[in-house]
């Protein structure tokens, strides 16, 4: 967003005729594009009548786009057909001057709120960068995106997120270039298991492992529906959670149910426990991004 400018032209061929528009550039410039752009409407006028466009009004503003808008609707004429890009129109003056008027204090757009996985990325990320001695500078709208990143000796560079968390180092350097089970390890995340039991339809267990656990992360997933392991109990459905904590409170809640003291099994419809974990991340990605938020709004206050 920059700063710029909300004007006004008429035309001397009718008083009513007014071009009204919007530009960060220097505001001579942009007139003398309008008396000169043919292929455009006012540039049109300009070559059938041999007479340019004067500026009759013209305001500063923090936020052009959102002063236009707040024009257009001032004046009615937001609200009528589509305009396309055409804004040369007949006004009179008094409609002009409401329009400007509210433009003037239209300051400027309020913010789009961040979504939720944008705050769940972000978390994510600086988790497994802690003790690497690499920052993330800004946030990460996608894993597979491109993120910004700083490294302690000062080099800068714009990357894939998921190959930092994977361990890939500062480019120039090699600064914080890490094993990536160690960086799971270490980032404290883990899975979240729906157990089922061939031998016991109609019951379900709930279990956490940590990715910091003896059979490693990577192990895990290899031998995730092995039946040998638990007791006959075999992993029905899992997730990979950032924060396995919350995520158990979570599925618990999402289940209807109190967590048994020693992860007893539990007589439940197997349906609705799938359910329940089909609806966990949706339900992590809102809490994590409310405790994102509150730390964001922490550090504002007590940076004031």
């Amino acid at each position: 967003m920059k700063p710029g400018y909300l004007y006004v032209l008429g035309h001397p061929s009718d008083p009513m005729l007014v071009k009204v528009g919007r530009t960060v550039q220097k505001l001579e410039r942009r007139i003398a594009q309008h008396n000169s752009d043919y292929t455009r409407v006012a540039g049109k006028i300009v070559k059938e009548t041999g007479q340019k466009w004067e500026l009759k009004e013209c305001i500063e503003t923090p936020d052009p786009v959102h002063a236009e808008r707040v024009f257009w609707e001032a004046t009615l004429f937001g609200l009528g057909p589509f305009r396309g890009r055409v804004e040369v129109v007949q006004m009179d003056w008094k409609r002009v001057q409401l329009g400007l008027d509210a433009a003037r204090g239209a300051g400027v757009r309020s913010p789009k709120p961040v979504p939720d996985g944008v705050y769940v990325y972000s978390s994510w990320m600086r988790k497994r960068l802690v003790g690497r001695g690499i920052k993330l500078v800004g946030q990460v709208r996608s894993k597979h995106g491109r993120s910004d990143f700083r490294c302690t000796n000062g080099h800068e560079w714009r990357t894939v997120p998921a190959d930092v968390a994977e361990g890939e180092g500062c480019p120039h350097c090699g600064v914080g270039q890490k094993d990536a089970e160690e960086i799971e390890q270490d980032a404290g995340s883990g899975f979240l298991c729906l157990m089922t039991h061939p031998d016991k339809p109609g019951l379900v267990k709930v279990e956490l492992f940590p990715a910091a656990s003896p059979r490693g992360w990577r192990s895990f997933v290899d031998r995730a529906y092995e039946a040998d392991d638990w007791g006959g109990w075999q992993i029905h459905q899992y997730r990979t959670v950032q924060e396995p904590a919350l995520a158990e409170s979570l599925l618990w809640r999402l289940l209807g149910r109190s967590r048994p003291n020693a992860r007893e099994p539990i007589e439940i419809d197997l349906e609705i426990a799938e359910q329940a974990i089909r609806d966990l991340i949706s339900e992590m990605y809102h809490e994590i991004a409310v405790m994102e938020r509150k730390k964001e709004d922490l550090q504002s206050t007590s940076s004031a």
